[in-house]
């Protein structure tokens, strides 16, 4: 058995697409059961829950082998940072408690540091947290900025013509498809190829910057020339806080947006065959519009 968390997201549900496709046991996890539905259709295993609540993360992770860990992002909770804190306790717990022994977490670029990246910090916590446990082979994907936040921007940009964010428009910095972190996370649930406590990072094919990524963007819903606008930082927090995110959470996007800037989230990061991943920025962009 194979225990999944984020089963509705973007990586957890690819994830267990690809290990329903070949052939395994699997539990996937979330907090609605609508969104799961389909994944329970296709032989899937459903716990519906939240990532707090010990006895859903008991469920989840009873005699499992290995277990895909995803903390998730609730934008709205106004109490974020504290109760992701109780989350990544109580999902260690539970870890421990049922004797998973190989888990993948799904991390993030800049999880080293406990502070001043953001919503990253978090992940951080989770990290030590499951590298505290004994007995079990833990490896760490620390994933590049998602391709997939660029989409985010779509309503923005069709009414105002422009896309902007904190981030400096010139500096490039590594992307990625959620699409090849969910391959490479499958395949090391499949092969259970990690022991002790490991990092790994994906970088995704090619630094980009949110012009170059603007750009395409606008290519690909047929806004040819599609400008980017580096915005105050105070007005990209009003702006998430008018989209419905909490001001705590508001506030932590931001300070990952400038932590980007500053090169506090990907210094000195150097690329290899191993942690560079194929799926290009176009291509991804092309796909998922075409939806």
């Amino acid at each position: 058995m194979i225990g999944v968390m984020g089963a509705s997201g973007n990586v957890g549900s690819r994830v267990a697409n690809r290990l329903l496709r070949d052939g395994q046991d699997i539990r996937v996890f979330g907090r609605t059961a609508s969104r799961l539905q389909s994944l329970g259709a296709g032989g899937a295993e459903v716990v519906v829950g939240d990532a707090i609540d010990p006895q859903a993360l008991h469920a989840l992770f009873k005699d499992a082998g290995a277990a895909l860990v995803v903390l998730p992002d609730n934008v709205g909770d106004p109490n974020f940072a504290s109760n992701r804190s109780a989350m990544s306790r109580e999902i260690t717990v539970a870890l421990r408690e049922e004797g998973v022994g190989h888990v993948v977490f799904a991390s993030s670029l800049g999880a080293d540091r406990d502070r001043g990246v953001g919503q990253i910090a978090g992940l951080h916590e989770l990290e030590e947290l499951l590298f505290g446990l004994q007995g079990a082979n833990v490896l760490s994907l620390r994933q590049a900025w998602h391709m997939e936040n660029l989409l985010a921007a779509v309503p923005m940009i069709r009414d105002q013509k422009l896309n902007g964010s904190a981030m400096a428009g010139d500096l490039a910095f590594p992307m990625i498809a959620t699409f090849d972190v969910a391959e490479r996370a499958a395949g090391h649930l499949l092969r259970r190829d990690f022991s002790g406590h490991s990092v790994a990072t994906l970088l995704g094919p090619e630094d980009r910057t949110m012009e170059e990524a603007t750009r395409a963007l606008g290519d690909a819903l047929g806004i040819p020339d599609l400008p980017y606008v580096q915005f105050p930082p105070e007005g990209v927090k009003a702006a998430l806080e008018g989209a419905g995110m909490s001001e705590e959470f508001a506030s932590l996007l931001v300070e990952s947006q400038l932590a980007l800037n500053d090169g506090t989230i990907t210094p000195g990061m150097e690329r290899s065959s191993e942690n560079t991943t194929p799926t290009r920025l176009e291509d991804f962009l092309e796909e998922a519009l075409s939806r």
